[in-house]
């Protein structure tokens, strides 16, 4: 099943194991940090959200050109700045690093993910109406990757999907602003966006006759 237990709340072995992943401890190093000219003041909400991919691209290539094994000792450094990479050219997992940062909750965390889906469908019967609309749009999408057989046939879905991140990149920008934030809004927004990138993911994969896979 494509959304095998999306809509179900994990039961954990114990509210003890729970809390420790919700509210880590451990200090999480900023991925902002390590590309400063993008992020001049550390990361958001001190600099924007949105990233210039280009320049975030270009200071990457500075950084593993100083810090590449091959000219370098400390792979661990290397390691570092691809894995900040990854992350920071993603917005959800831009957003989810940023949460983590500052909130201490990883919504990486599949228990984590479910507890806070099951708590804004039951926070209102329109939230839980929005939620099954979302999830029908994400099958629909699923399902115009999985017939489609030329490229092209794709173009808007991917159109339709640009439009969909820029909108929660917008909302998350304005989010970010507030004082004080809405982490759980926030935290709302991302476990949405994780579904647009993850289609815009899809996409770019797509091969004619390939398995359709939407991770979630």
């Amino acid at each position: 099943m494509l959304f095998k237990g999306i809509n179900q709340l994990l039961k954990p072995k114990s509210t003890t194991a729970l809390r420790r992943v919700w509210f880590s401890t451990e200090a999480t190093p900023s991925y902002f940090k390590l590309f400063p000219h993008n992020f001049p003041q550390g990361g958001p909400p001190k600099d924007p959200f949105f990233i210039n991919e280009k320049q975030l691209r270009k200071e990457y290539r500075t950084l593993q050109s100083s810090n590449h094994p091959d000219v370098s000792s400390d792979t661990i450094a290397s390691s570092n700045i691809n894995q900040a990479f990854t992350h920071l050219r993603n917005p959800y997992l831009r957003l989810a690093h940023l949460i983590k940062l500052l909130h201490g909750v990883d919504i990486t965390d599949d228990a984590v993910s479910k507890s806070m889906i099951a708590k804004f469908q039951n926070s209102s019967d329109a939230n839980a109406m929005a939620y099954k609309s979302m999830l029908l749009q994400v099958m629909e999408a699923h399902e115009q990757l999985e017939f489609a057989e030329k490229e092209q046939e794709l173009d808007e879905l991917e159109d339709e999907n640009n439009d969909r991140i820029k909108q929660a990149e917008e909302k998350i920008e304005s989010e970010l602003k507030k004082e004080p934030i809405d982490w759980d809004e926030l935290i709302t927004d991302a476990i949405k966006l994780k579904y647009w990138v993850n289609i815009s993911n899809g996409i770019k994969d797509w091969e004619p006759g390939k398995p359709v896979h939407l991770t979630h």
